[in-house]
């Protein structure tokens, strides 16, 4: 999305508009995803 300077990408199923995701939407699910790896290690870490 950032390559190609897109803000916002259509989501079609069966040829119909479902939804839209914004750049905002894939970074905030990217974060989400790196804090539960980081929980994760650290409770690997500390034997949890």
């Amino acid at each position: 999305m950032t390559d190609g300077r897109f803000r916002h990408i259509p989501v079609v199923e069966d040829g119909i508009l479902v939804g839209l995701i914004s750049i905002g939407d894939v970074v905030k699910a990217r974060l989400s995803e790196l804090s539960m790896e980081k929980d994760a290690l650290e409770g690997m870490i500390k034997g949890f």
